[in-house]
């Protein structure tokens, strides 16, 4: 909270007082303390009713209430469930914004994301920031609970919900995509779903998504993103253009790739956003597509054949 709300200051005596001066007048509470001394404070039902006030009428969703209940006979504080997960989540946030990335109103977390099937996909944290050159991330942070194959499922299932038309498409277009599921790959993105929900990312592909490992080792995080790059290459390997001239063409289509980073919390503590950690699969640190890339490559000349003599 310190980061998020106060990212200039170099210690929190400024927030925790802002925290005491609010418990002072029952907004707010401390739910449990964890393993390192940190405390978790937790709005109270009147600080609730107070933050939906002043925040849900401009479109800022507040989180569910968390209600205080207490053992009936040895009057231990129940339901103290803030796990850890919840925790990497926050921290995540905290250490973007303290870097520059995304207003403390510009992140939201669990997120759903309908698919065709009637599936949601819940995204961990989706950032919006336009001023640093990211308008839209999703975000999955993993403190290794997951297998790495649930993973590329994730992944999977934002590649599908990123080729979903979007509801006022025409019927013509809807009737191709449904006879011949590939032809979304011939519908401009404008013309999806992801476009409807989020802005244009200013690169080719599809949204981005992160993935963020937490209190974990570096052997797990090479064995889980060498998964990724094997079993998910479909959704985020480039193609080659189709065209008759493939051995002139040296660019790679992007268009219907979703970029993915993988990087850790500890180094974005560290390091930050720009840490040299953060890893692309296949992305080779492209960061804008090459527009001269895309040019035929032009055939050298051929030297005259030399007559016998």
């Amino acid at each position: 909270m310190w980061k998020l709300t106060r990212p200039d200051n170099r210690h929190d005596k400024l927030t925790r007082d802002n925290l005491l001066d609010l418990q002072d007048h029952h907004l707010v509470r401390i739910e449990l303390v964890r393993e390192d001394q940190r405390q978790v404070w937790v709005l109270t039902k009147r600080g609730h009713g107070e933050a939906k006030k002043l925040l849900e009428p401009k479109g800022i969703r507040v989180s569910a209430l968390r209600e205080e209940k207490h053992d009936p006979v040895t009057g231990e504080l129940l339901g103290a469930s803030y796990d850890d997960h919840s925790a990497a989540v926050t921290t995540t946030a905290a250490e973007l914004h303290r870097v520059g990335i995304g207003h403390r109103f510009g992140f939201a977390t669990e997120i759903p994301h309908r698919l065709a099937g009637g599936y949601v996909q819940r995204a961990d944290l989706v950032v919006r920031a336009p001023t640093a050159g990211v308008p839209v991330l999703l975000l999955e942070i993993d403190r290794r609970t997951e297998d790495a194959h649930d993973l590329v499922t994730k992944l999977r299932r934002y590649w599908e919900w990123g080729r979903l038309l979007a509801p006022d498409a025409h019927r013509l277009t809807v009737d191709l995509v449904r006879s011949r599921p590939d032809a979304i790959e011939d519908v401009g993105h404008e013309k999806r779903l992801w476009r409807r929900v989020y802005p244009p990312t200013g690169r080719e592909g599809l949204v981005p998504l992160a993935f963020v490992f937490a209190d974990t080792t570096a052997a797990k995080v090479d064995n889980t993103v060498k998964v990724i790059e094997e079993a998910g290459r479909r959704y985020w390997a480039p193609r080659r253009y189709e065209t008759y001239y493939q051995e002139a063409i040296t660019a790679k289509d992007y268009s219907q790739a979703m970029p993915v980073v993988v990087t850790t919390l500890e180094q974005l503590q560290e390091h930050g956003a720009a840490c040299g950690g953060v890893a692309a699969p296949g992305a080779k640190g492209r960061t804008e597509p090459d527009r001269r890339a895309r040019q035929p490559r032009r055939r050298r000349s051929l030297p005259p054949p030399v007559r016998p003599r």
